[in-house]
């Protein structure tokens, strides 16, 4: 499946949109990135109105190790790595106004498992992790972000140490489905409650172009293409209507436009409009790793500039994020 997206069936109105977020869980691991990720984690929950908890999970192979090269009078290990991180959080916290009053899990475990266990147990439907890119400066994003992503049953914000204040444009990919849906709803939230500017953008492959014979002007004349776009840009505005609805004032654009022709993705467009913020919805459907996001967010996630808010279909399940 390619990046672009393609129109299906409108989903019923029945699909209400989700409530506030109620209980947010913030990773840290006492890095500047990680500071910027909890004070927009602190920003979001003063106003939803949700709880926010704090997790530091140290890594089980590291304590391995040190225990197998350290002596038997040195045993404790644990305790004194468990000692080290509570202080170290004392004073990670004591820079960023607020935090200290927060309750904060020091936990041993691998750390992608202990960070879903600990979102698990707080019920959490927002995990928020500062990231940053393993591959090219401030390109997509580091291993334990992404795999969160693929396993949270929670949606995930990860979030661009860049990102020192509230949103200012927010693009999320539209596909018509309820996902996107479900995307659309929460990207509005947090524009509206931010004063961004939300760009609803649907992207699409002309179907006429997996044709390798006859000409464009025998197969699909101006006129014929040009109501195909109308078409679509009639569905999108139908689509974005009931948010537009919900959030009086909330500065709305919705866009159609031609991925192939343009040669165009949801993060080449974020950054064409200097956006801080995507959001789109994740497919979620089977653990194969493709299917289990989608091209289109696997995508988003290894070439985004920006923060990004991967939003989990409605019942989505992982073993290790329900603590199995």
């Amino acid at each position: 499946m390619s990046e672009a997206m393609t129109p299906s069936a409108l989903p019923t109105s029945s699909v209400d949109a989700p409530a506030a977020y109620k209980s947010i869980v913030a990773g840290t691991d006492f890095t500047p990135c990680s500071a910027v990720a909890l004070s927009q984690a602190m920003r979001i929950a003063s106003w939803s109105g949700a709880t926010l908890s704090v997790a530091h999970v140290i890594d089980t192979t590291v304590v391995i190790e040190l225990e197998a090269v350290l002596s038997e009078f040195q045993k404790s290990v644990r305790a004194n790595l468990a000692d080290a991180a509570k202080s170290a959080w004392n004073d990670f916290a004591a820079s960023i106004p607020g935090a200290a009053a927060l309750p904060v899990e020091i936990k041993i475990n691998n750390r992608i498992a202990g960070m879903l266990e600990h979102a698990h147990a707080a019920r959490a439907d927002l995990l928020v992790l500062g990231a940053f890119g393993d591959r090219r400066p401030d390109v997509g994003f580091g291993t334990l972000a992404t795999a969160c992503v693929r396993k949270s049953m929670s949606d995930v914000l990860l979030v661009r140490d860049t990102q020192k204040g509230p949103f200012r444009t927010v693009v999320v990919g539209v596909d018509f489905s309820e996902t996107s849906l479900k995307a659309l709803h929460r990207a509005a939230q947090i524009a509206a409650k931010e004063g961004a500017e939300l760009h609803a953008l649907h992207l699409f492959d002309a179907p006429w172009k997996s044709l390798s014979y006859g000409s464009l002007e025998a197969i699909a004349p101006a006129d014929r293409q040009r109501a195909y776009r109308d078409g679509l840009e009639r569905e999108l505005a139908e689509f974005t209507r009931p948010v537009a609805n919900a959030h009086p004032g909330l500065k709305l654009r919705a866009v159609c436009d031609d991925a192939g022709t343009n040669r165009l993705g949801i993060a080449d467009y974020a950054a064409r409009v200097g956006a801080d913020l995507t959001v789109l919805g994740t497919r979620g459907k089977t653990n194969l790793r493709d299917i289990l996001l989608g091209s289109t967010a696997e995508r988003v996630l290894a070439e985004s500039r920006c923060s990004v808010l991967a939003v989990k279909p409605a019942g989505f399940h992982h073993p290790l994020a329900a603590g199995v």
